[in-house]
């Protein structure tokens, strides 16, 4: 049974048919000594540290007591009722005496965060009806990337940069990739969309600084959670064309149109196919440099061969048209065959070569 961890905010909250109302008595944070704070990372595999020392989910007393932790780590200062949880450990067929159960590994997750800190053990809240996560104990991966993502939005240039690559580096992989359960892979898919976004604003706003390594960097990584991310793709685009690598730039656009034309039966937007005329424009520039000249052609060539005749689907706005890519393809084509022809010569009489 799949419960939404939506659901279980709305039941938390008094929202949901039947639940308890639970209510926090004290704001979270307002503690003059909260005690020990531990680093929590949700990404790649569940771990909790303090200080030189770290467990991982085996130590925190197996797979429910885990969980607990968890759920109470995606919601972060809200409390889940004692109904909610219940439902996300055993779904619509708790076992007899499930309250006790749960309250018993409450009590024992509590231990062993006792057992890594004194003080610790406090990181989990009890109050009237349920649980909560306190965030005065907890520095959590997930809450530390939100937290940056939010504040990168707000910023303004190299600023901007350099929060939203501390909300990136925050996530080291996937959210409990060990875990199987419905209501995680819910988060999961939440979370992954919420960085996708994230890299994308990264990567314009990189992009609008100067900071071309970075803006690459972050747009492929956008590509890779979505490969049909097309603002990402043109700051990919735009990047190569900064940087004078128009050969990078145009293999890069072929990618994207490939992609786009298989999976979708349509072409590049505006903005993608605008950052392709320009990088076209810019090899037809390059004249001081033969072999730099001949890849390009190559390329262009490529291009030319490999377009398809009609998309399936006819994109929105303006349609770059065929002939953009093929209109030098005659003057392509003579440009190879003179390489080729020089190279046959050099094979038969080396010393015919000029100099």
């Amino acid at each position: 049974m799949k419960i939404s961890m939506q659901e279980e905010r709305a039941s938390a909250s008094g929202g949901g048919a039947g639940s308890s109302q639970v209510e926090v008595p004290t704001p979270l944070g307002a503690q003059p000594d909260a005690g020990p704070r531990a680093r929590v990372t949700l990404c790649r595999s569940l771990s909790v540290s303090v200080g030189g020392t770290t467990v991982g989910p085996r130590q925190l007393g197996g797979a429910k007591p885990r969980q607990i932790l968890v759920a109470l780590l995606l919601n972060p200062e809200q409390a889940l009722c004692k109904a909610s949880l219940v439902r996300l450990l055993w779904g619509s067929s708790p076992p007899a005496g499930a309250l006790s159960t749960l309250e018993g590994y409450v009590s024992l997750l509590r231990k062993r965060l006792e057992g890594l800190a004194p003080g610790l053990e406090n990181a989990v809240r009890t109050v009237p009806g349920g649980y909560l996560a306190d965030l005065a104990f907890l520095d959590v991966d997930v809450h530390r990337f939100r937290t940056l993502g939010l504040e990168a939005r707000s910023a303004v240039a190299e600023e901007a940069v350099l929060t939203y690559a501390g909300a990136i580096e925050a996530l080291t992989g996937a959210l409990l990739p060990e875990e199987d359960v419905d209501w995680i892979e819910e988060a999961r898919q939440e979370l992954d969309g919420e960085l996708l976004q994230v890299l994308t604003d990264a990567a314009a706003v990189a992009l609008q600084v100067g900071d071309l390594g970075r803006a690459h960097r972050w747009a492929r990584a956008a590509i890779s959670i979505d490969a049909y991310d097309e603002p990402a793709w043109r700051v990919v685009l735009e990047c190569c064309e900064r940087r004078g690598l128009y050969a990078d730039g145009l293999r890069a656009y072929d990618e994207c149109r490939r992609l786009l034309a298989d999976e979708l039966g349509c072409t590049p937007g505006p903005g993608v196919r605008e950052a392709f005329g320009r990088l076209l424009e810019r090899t037809r520039q390059v004249d001081d440099d033969p072999l730099a000249a001949l890849m390009e052609a190559i390329v262009r060539l490529h291009l030319a061969v490999s377009s398809p005749a009609e998309p399936t689907m006819q994109p929105t706005g303006p349609v770059l048209d065929s002939p953009d890519v093929g209109s030098d393809v005659e003057e392509d084509w003579r440009l190879l065959e003179r390489f080729l022809s020089m190279a046959r010569m050099h094979t038969v009489h080396p010393s015919r070569l000029p100099a």
